[in-house]
């Protein structure tokens, strides 16, 4: 499963609401055998090697880049046919997807293709497997409120729940309050993760202090991706100090080669934040 760019929780759960209200709440399933697609016994011709095109079929970077190439030429659905999905639906010890073209649930078992979904976790408490389950082969997710627990039911540290998602390239992770799965080793840990290096987006909001930001900040400016850091409130004033030596790097900085990234305080003032808002902007972080 893929995750294509989402306009956010709250969009997708009220629309999924709208659409529930409208069906009754109906279970009924769409059979996986309906899905069928056959593939051309034709040959394009392309201006790049074969090979590129190959590589470009199978590895697309975004959901929005995938449907320009279908919509250009079906050579890139035939060789990596992915289906676009709203939601997925688990119940009944049963993974089903939601389409909105449809008024009914479709049932992955056996379905040979691959789906591109918005996966958003909200207040949910999930064992390793569950949560291994859920994100399998998912590329952009959204976390709020939640708790992963190991068997005997201790709540695994940050550091592990990214390394269990080395296939996501794009995330948002908002802490709970009061939060204790970041210590002041999580940072150096992350870094040991091969796929931090690949990370396109990596938002965190309400961000406990114990995140050690000036190591991760190094980090930065050696990546290529997008980074923001949105902190909790009482931060102590030796915490805010620090941010404010890497906000002033920032703003003062002439020319990147890294994308800066964009970091706000609750004590943070207007003025500042307006100007970091101002260089992010100016140097690809919106993009």
């Amino acid at each position: 499963m893929d995750t294509p760019e989402s306009d956010g929780p709250a969009t997708s759960l009220s629309t999924l609401k709208r659409k529930r209200s409208v069906s009754g709440g109906s279970s009924a399933v769409i059979p996986a055998k309906r899905l069928c697609f056959i593939a051309p016994n034709r040959r394009y011709d392309f201006d790049f090697p074969d090979s590129v095109i190959y590589y470009i079929a199978k590895n697309p970077t975004s959901a929005k880049l995938y449907k320009k190439s279908v919509e250009a030429c079906r050579y890139f659905f035939w060789k990596n046919p992915i289906l676009f999905v709203d939601f997925l639906v688990y119940k009944n010890n049963e993974m089903k997807a939601d389409f909105s073209e449809s008024e009914h649930d479709i049932c992955l078992k056996n379905v040979p293709y691959k789906f591109w979904v918005n996966l958003t976790l909200q207040n949910q408490e999930l064992t390793t497997d569950e949560f291994l389950f859920v994100t399998a082969k998912t590329r952009r997710v959204c976390f709020i409120d939640l708790t992963v627990v190991n068997r005997d039911g201790k709540e695994i540290a940050f550091e592990k729940l990214v390394e269990l998602i080395p296939e996501v390239y794009s995330m948002e992770y908002y802490f709970k309050n009061n939060d204790k799965t970041i210590t002041a080793k999580s940072v150096k840990e992350l870094l040991k993760l091969p796929q931090l290096q690949n990370f396109i987006e990596f938002r965190l909001f309400y961000v406990p202090e114990a995140l050690d930001i000036q190591i991760f900040f190094a980090h930065i400016k050696k990546s290529r991706g997008m980074f923001q850091f949105e902190f909790a409130g009482a931060l102590s004033v030796a915490y805010q100090s620090r941010l404010e030596t890497i906000i002033d790097e920032i703003i003062e900085t002439q020319t990147f080669d890294y994308i800066p990234p964009f970091i706000y305080y609750p004590e943070m003032g207007d003025e500042k934040s307006h100007e970091l808002y101002e260089v992010c902007r100016e140097n690809d972080f919106w993009r």
